[in-house]
């Protein structure tokens, strides 16, 4: 359980998933598509006390995927190299949903390795919308073992499921 949830039960949930690093590095099980796998954040948002409106953003490449766009999931091709014309679009992403969802709210980057450029930038993004807006932020990573601050949910989906 997160240790604010009380506070952000009812709060704003944005999760920005790159589909291609973290489908690598995550450990998603192979048999779980990426329509599989949007029931299954939604369940361990849940999980979380996390009980408020999500939207769910996915940005790779879609080529071959199983679903379609919804009012609350927005899917972004991206061509296999176009890293960062991809990240520059989840930093706009963040940007804009930040200005549609009032604090606090909570964003969860599930993005895999970032490069020390896409690093410092989403830094920078995150830690202004903490410090000046009161968003928190959640961070969903491969590393092993994570941060004190990181938490790591998709790698705890079971191959079962939940």
């Amino acid at each position: 359980m997160c240790s604010n949830c009380v506070f952000l039960s009812a709060a704003a949930t944005g999760v920005f998933w790159d589909m291609d690093e973290c489908r690598k590095e995550c450990e998603i099980p192979e048999e779980l598509t990426a329509a599989d796998v949007v029931p299954r954040i939604r369940q361990k948002l849940l999980d979380l006390g996390l009980r408020g409106p999500v939207s769910i953003r996915i940005y790779g490449d879609l080529t071959g995927l199983d679903f379609q766009s919804s009012e609350d999931v927005k899917l972004h091709h991206f061509h296999a190299g176009e890293k960062r014309e991809k990240m520059t679009k989840i930093l706009e992403d963040i940007v804009s949903w930040s200005g549609e969802n009032p604090e606090p709210s909570v964003g969860i980057l599930v993005l895999g390795h970032l490069g020390a450029s896409d690093d410092a930038d989403i830094t920078e993004v995150i830690e202004l919308l903490k410090t000046q807006k009161n968003y928190q932020f959640m961070l969903v990573t491969p590393e092993s073992p994570p941060p004190p601050t990181v938490v790591r949910f998709l790698r705890a989906i079971p191959r079962g499921g939940l």
